[in-house]
């Protein structure tokens, strides 16, 4: 009988849960919160796990657990998912971590996995994620990539519900960040900062024609990766009117992170804002959501004009149990999980999904294992024959 490997898994929300589901067929799992609520759902639904309460930080307690675990994978909130990775790296162990870095670059966290040993992978979800090996695959399929586009909504209802149209599928936390945070974007080989939802436009895909989409801070590592790319940017897409509604909370100064008086007592206007989304942005039984992944990368080939697009609306899966948001991003974390435990990934050191789809056997095998999951990503090639021969 094969012995399993071991994994920890950091953060049993529903994503962590869902990464457990991934792995637990093949390893012995540790998982690690602060809330009890959410160990006692894991353990009901995953009895073998152990389930440890504690700080996802606290290194004490971060090394005791992970001394002799093959992989570590995390699910947190950005807030605190980058001092996970600064944890494993420093603990010299494999890791795949799909919480937001919140604009921070893995330089730091690369420098230290390649003194210890560690080797890990950051914001290796669904977007960021298979966005950016996406967008990978297709700059390294050309000889020149001269646009990328990323348009992303993750846990968007198939049938919307007022006010909001919307219900949040992961942390409120890094929902509300989308719409606040500076957007980075590429222009003309510039990286102009700009508001965030300050460009709307309309959005269609598959049979889901009357969406809409805005600039938002999603371009992860790639504008980093790809310096020599003269224009990119990513999109958050949502039901239309979303970003009118959100732009006139921000104008209120609703997503303000400075303490301040509010009738006699001192308040942080963001946390009211996100007690209240809690409820009102809650996603009720019987309703289903679907994530929205569409990358476009243009460029040149030889004398050709070559597009290449990778698009996807996944519903949810009922009898998973899981929403598509937390199923796509789970899973995508649980591919590359095994992938460094497999040996297929290795070395020390912090890799990017965008650097690993130049690779042909690892691209096929990452969408073979995606399509085991019912996650199917289509991709479509437009080729514009001998452009360069007259220009």
């Amino acid at each position: 009988m094969t012995t399993k490997k071991k994994a920890l898994q950091i953060g049993a929300g529903m994503v962590g849960r869902c990464i457990v589901h991934d792995l637990i067929s093949d390893f012995d799992v540790v998982v690690l919160d602060m809330e009890e609520g959410n160990l006692a759902e894991t353990k009901r639904l995953y009895p073998n796990v152990k389930t440890v309460q504690g700080s996802a930080i606290d290194e004490k307690l971060f090394n005791e657990l992970a001394a002799d675990v093959d992989i570590v994978t995390a699910a947190m909130p950005g807030t605190v998912g980058y001092l996970v990775t600064e944890l494993a790296m420093k603990a010299g162990k494999k890791l795949a971590n799909v919480s937001s870095m919140h604009g921070r670059s893995d330089a730091p966290f690369h420098e230290i996995a390649l003194k210890t040993g560690g080797l890990g992978i950051s914001m290796i979800g669904f977007e960021p994620g298979m966005s950016n090996f996406f967008g990978g695959r297709g700059y390294y399929k050309l000889d020149k990539c001269e646009e990328m586009y990323v348009y992303v909504g993750g846990g968007l209802p198939i049938n919307p519900r007022p006010p909001f149209n919307y219900f949040t599928t992961w942390s409120i936390s890094d929902n509300i960040n989308q719409f606040a945070q500076p957007t980075t974007v590429v222009r003309g080989g510039k990286e102009p900062v700009i508001p965030a939802l300050s460009e709307v436009m309309d959005f269609g895909i598959e049979e889901f024609q009357n969406l809409e989409c805005f600039t938002s801070n999603g371009l992860g590592s790639l504008f980093r990766s790809f310096k020599d790319v003269p224009e990119m940017a990513a999109f958050t897409v949502r039901w239309p009117g979303l970003a009118a509604q959100m732009r006139f909370l921000n104008q209120l100064d609703l997503f303000d992170k400075e303490e301040r008086k509010l009738g006699k007592v001192n308040q942080v206007p963001r946390d009211i804002l996100i007690d209240i989304f809690s409820k009102k942005y809650e996603k009720l039984p019987g309703e289903e959501d679907m994530s929205v992944l569409k990358i476009v990368v243009k460029g040149t080939k030889g004398n050709d004009k070559v597009s290449y697009t990778w698009e996807i609306a996944q519903k949810e899966i009922p009898e998973t149990g899981y929403t598509s948001m937390a199923w796509t991003t789970a899973s995508t974390c649980g591919i590359f999980a095994r992938a460094m435990v497999d040996g297929k990934l290795s070395g020390k050191g912090m890799l990017s999904a965008e650097q690993l789809a130049k690779d042909d056997d690892f691209y096929n095998w990452v969408m073979a294992e995606q399509a085991k999951r019912g996650i199917f990503y289509k991709e479509k090639v437009e080729i514009l024959k001998n452009v360069n021969l007259w220009s």
